[in-house]
């Protein structure tokens, strides 16, 4: 028997007889008991990401895999099933995960590698109604953490963890341990979306399924007619349909602008939720854009800084994790150093990001971090370049602020700072 096997079987049997027979029994304790397990048998002081590899290419048969297909992890492998319950490694690269819920319940275990683990908290604008597929409300922050090889967490049930886990080191692997015979008409497992919408994306409601497919056609068949149909569909939709119309289709066209038109056609929603509905929309396509940055990042302060930005909305508080995780009494003085080797300003690193950043975007971008508006900014560069030479660029320093203000990596964190110049 391979030591993977042995491992992990001797686990898995140990949480088996310390949760006693029957489903109920599996899933009133398995949280307390897996932590508790996980912390005992620590497998990341025995197995490697190597050794899993060796297992998998090596054996002829494994347990009932969980998930097969891989659609979650890059790749996923069961490593023990209890029945009630599964073991599995999930290895990942470039992969990060939705802010979301979970309709199962058990504990996950870092074997290697370290992410990011970010917990937030949902308050919704009234009482939803049981198994809503979309809910409008607030999404916050609740707490962030780095966690390292060893670190075991809780996976609770529904609102009590809502979470996302950005990996920083490539591969990062993760122990989880879960119930798997769930009833999902109990249970929704909801995703979140920035500044506050909880949707249900394993929803299978035909007729929207349908009316997507259906649009998804007509873009294609008819560009000139599809707008009105789109136009159609809208003024009727609910939040959820809505909110998977437009996220598609601003993917789809990268137009920023187009999100906030077609929020207004959905008229049987309120302004609120149109609003709510414009704003998820557009943070979609701006959180891809740093997704995307994520493959071209292998080293771990840049990864760290990607996931700051991803999924911390308060530049102070941002400001404050880089201080306290790295002990740098400037945390600006690092971000900025990042910055500069992401763009290729540094002989460490080629620009990585593709972004050009002169000497000017750096100074600003320094200048935006420590809290500066467009004013405190042009004052900054009056003092360094003199006040003629900025009022002959005025309008292109203005245009570049704005620029930064609202690009894809910072428009979170500057979204407080004031963009109006005083001067005629």
């Amino acid at each position: 028997m391979h030591r993977v096997q042995a491992f992990f079987q001797r686990l898995g049997e140990r949480i088996s007889a310390e949760l006693g027979e029957g489903r109920e029994a599996v899933y009133a304790h398995l949280e307390r008991v897996a932590a508790e397990q996980l912390a005992t048998f620590n497998p990341s002081a025995h197995i490697t990401h190597e050794d899993l590899v060796d297992y998998v290419l090596g054996a002829d048969t494994l347990c009932k895999q969980a998930d097969l297909d891989g659609n979650f992890a890059e790749p996923p492998v069961s490593l023990y099933n209890g029945g009630d319950f599964d073991i599995s490694a999930l290895t990942w690269l470039d992969g990060t995960t939705s802010i979301h819920q979970h309709a199962f319940c058990g504990a996950f275990h870092v074997l290697s590698g370290s992410s990011i683990h970010c917990r937030y908290r949902f308050d919704a604008r009234q009482p939803p109604e049981p198994r809503q597929r979309a809910i409008a409300g607030r999404l916050r922050l609740r707490d962030l953490e780095v966690l390292h090889a060893g670190d075991t967490r809780i996976i609770a049930r529904g609102q009590n963890l809502i979470h996302s886990l950005f990996h920083m080191i490539r591969p990062s692997v993760t122990i989880v341990i879960r119930t798997i015979t769930d009833d999902p008409a109990t249970e929704v497992q909801y995703d979140y979306r920035w500044p506050g919408l909880a949707h249900n994306p394993f929803q299978r409601h035909a007729p929207t399924i349908r009316k997507l497919q259906f649009l998804r056609m007509l873009r294609v068949l008819d560009e000139q007619s599809a707008p009105a149909h789109m136009q159609r569909v809208l003024a009727d939709a609910d939040l959820f349909l809505a909110y998977a119309l437009i996220s598609e289709q601003t993917k789809t066209t990268a137009d920023l602008e187009q999100a906030r038109t077609l929020s207004a056609l959905c008229t049987a929603l309120s302004a609120d939720e149109r609003e709510l509905l414009s704003r998820a929309t557009q943070n979609d396509l701006l959180s891809q854009t740093l997704v995307d940055c994520r493959r071209k990042l292998h080293d771990p302060g840049h990864r760290f800084l990607l996931a700051l930005l991803l999924n911390v909305f308060e530049r102070e508080e941002l400001l404050g994790l880089v201080r306290r995780e790295f002990e740098v009494a400037d945390p600006v003085d690092q971000v900025m150093c990042w910055v500069a080797e992401m763009t290729g300003n540094t002989e460490r690193y080629p620009n990585l990001i593709g972004l050009d950043f002169s000497a000017t975007e750096l100074q600003m971008l320094d200048a935006m971090l420590r809290g500066a508006g467009l004013d405190a900014v042009l004052g900054q560069f009056a003092v360094r370049y003199g006040a003629a030479e900025v009022d002959r660029q005025r309008d292109a320093l203005a245009a570049l602020f704005a620029a930064l203000k609202t690009c894809a990596l910072f428009h979170h964190i500057f979204a407080d700072l004031p963009e109006q110049t005083g001067s005629e």
